[in-house]
């Protein structure tokens, strides 16, 4: 859902507005001025922002001249929410550059779907691998394999890295190394697959002893194996199979 600020200097109707929004899904935020309106979209980088014209001070047009005028928020939609409501003024509104125009009272039915068609198109959530090994050499290499990829690349120097990070965010797949000081592999991936059970879990591993990597793949607590060394195609390869599996097991 999309971050919204609402540049309004009536507390009813900023309470008004960020309900609606809340009740919507969407996160608003909120400023009660045209100067504090601009500092935040500096610092907030909303989606879209909904601006009163009449704003004291700094007035809409002020702020949406400083929204524009800025490379990394002049394509955010600015709409004027405005009780202007004489003959031209609409007209007037839209030709300074205002993306959009809602006139004042506002409609509660139709508010958040009259600010909703001004919102770019949802990206589709990119994809992600997490890779966990203790050698940061070897990190290195595997990420710089996988660079210029349409998925994210996320990297752990240990077992407790990697799953504080899987707290903090879910991954599609992850590739872990066995021999890790503290937490083994498998450990590790016992943990994932508890954790989140969709995730694709993949062992890389230069080990001769694969007793415990082959019970683990038995148990499911792994995919697959593969062994170190391991070709940047070879690899790029078994991410795409993993990422299949995944969505998958994500529909079932």
């Amino acid at each position: 859902m999309a971050r919204i600020l609402i540049i309004e200097d009536n507390p009813a109707n900023i309470e008004l507005m960020s309900f609606l929004l809340s009740a919507h899904g969407h996160t608003p935020l909120t400023a009660p001025d045209g100067a504090r309106g601009v500092a935040a979209a500096r610092s907030e980088r909303p989606d879209l922002v909904a601006c009163d014209v009449n704003l004291p001070g700094m007035d809409g047009f002020a702020v949406l001249a400083a929204l524009k005028a800025e490379p990394e928020l002049a394509g955010v939609p600015v709409l004027a929410v405005t009780a202007l409501a004489m003959a031209g003024d609409r007209e007037h509104v839209l030709a300074a550059g205002f993306d959009g125009y809602i006139s004042k009272p506002i409609e509660p039915e139709s508010f958040v779907a009259e600010l909703e068609a001004f919102l770019p198109p949802s990206a589709p959530p990119q994809r992600s691998v997490l890779l966990v090994d203790d050698d940061g050499f070897m990190l290195g290499v595997l990420a710089d394999m996988l660079s210029g990829q349409d998925y994210r690349v996320l990297t752990a120097a240990s077992g407790a890295d990697a799953l504080a990070l899987l707290a903090r965010e879910p991954v599609e797949v992850i590739v872990c190394d066995q021999s890790m000081p503290g937490m083994s592999g498998t450990e590790l991936l016992a943990e994932a697959a508890r954790r989140q059970p969709d995730t694709v879990r993949l062992m890389l591993s230069g080990q001769t002893d694969l007793a415990e990597i082959e019970a683990a793949v038995a148990a499911g607590v792994a995919d697959a194996h593969y062994a170190k060394p391991v070709a940047a195609g070879e690899l790029r390869a078994y991410l795409e199979e993993a990422f299949r599996l995944h969505a998958r097991r994500a529909r079932v």
